[in-house]
């Protein structure tokens, strides 16, 4: 006897469009939920990630464990993640920002359901150049999105859901992980084959001059936006390139700082990123 043949895999229709909003501050959270609860009323899916980087630096000032940087042998500067500073981030993520989408969201008439444990990650290698010196961080738990269970993500969509996922992960021995947010939403955009993944920043988009918000660069091919990215911006286009090249369309970087900052992202305000798109 043959062997049974596997039903076909089953892909949403339509596909999701995923965003993420920066930790940041000044981003307008009323202003997202707002706009995500218009989008889903129009029959879009959506699935939300979001940052906490203000609101862990504010937390761990308060609570006599102020926020560290580390830099790392190529020179880029991220947060110092032991495990006091991983609870004071998971404080920060799922006590404030998950909390308050989940509470904007249910008043604009969605159903957002909050997601910890969702994400499954594996602990990074973290050295640090200290002293002149590199080191290997022990003690350090960020972590890289490794496995996303798509078929439950999309159980989540189909029954008209809206999942808020954290920047947090667990690895496979139930380790809290600190993963970047922006690469975490980038791989969920691949694994659910959105077309567009937008990034909401405090920054109207990719800049060629940071101190100058009119020198935003309106489109670039991946190539030029890694060229012209700076600073946080970095991770950015990092992520840009990750969904990129698993056959997300495009990727927007756009400000969360003003009215339907999603809409507006998705009609292309902001920096639009493609493989092959001209800059100008």
């Amino acid at each position: 006897m043959s062997a049974p043949v596997p039903p076909p895999l089953r892909i949403p229709y339509p596909p999701p469009i995923v965003v993420k909003v920066g930790g940041s501050a000044g981003i307008d959270r009323a202003a997202v939920a707002s706009d995500l609860a218009s989008l889903v009323q129009e029959g879009e899916r959506v699935v939300l990630v979001h940052g906490a980087s203000a609101e862990t630096d504010v937390l761990a000032a308060s609570l006599g464990h102020p926020a560290r940087t580390i830099v790392s042998p190529s020179g880029q500067q991220s947060r110092r993640t032991d495990r006091r500073t991983l609870e004071i981030f998971a404080m920060a993520a799922l006590g404030v920002e998950t909390f308050s989408y989940v509470e904007l969201l249910k008043r604009a008439g969605t159903q957002p359901l909050g997601l910890f444990g969702l994400l499954v990650g594996r602990r990074k290698d973290v050295r640090a150049v200290q002293d002149g010196r590199t080191v290997l961080l022990r003690d350090d738990y960020t972590g890289r999105v490794e496995e996303i269970p798509v078929s439950l993500v999309w159980k989540i969509l189909d029954d008209g859901w809206i999942p808020v996922l954290p920047p947090l992960a667990l690895s496979p021995h139930g380790e809290g992980l600190n993963v970047d947010g922006d690469r975490a939403a980038a791989a969920i955009a691949a694994a659910l084959g959105a077309k567009t993944l937008v990034i909401l920043t405090n920054v109207p988009g990719l800049l060629r001059s940071v101190e100058d918000p009119a020198s935003l660069v309106a489109s670039a091919t991946l190539e030029e936006a890694e060229a012209l990215a700076q600073g946080r911006m970095k991770k950015k286009a990092m992520a840009a390139r990750e969904a990129l090249e698993a056959e997300v369309s495009r990727v927007v970087i756009a400000s969360g700082r003003v009215g339907r900052p999603v809409s507006r992202a998705l009609a292309g305000e902001g920096t639009v990123i493609g493989k092959a798109v001209a800059a100008r």
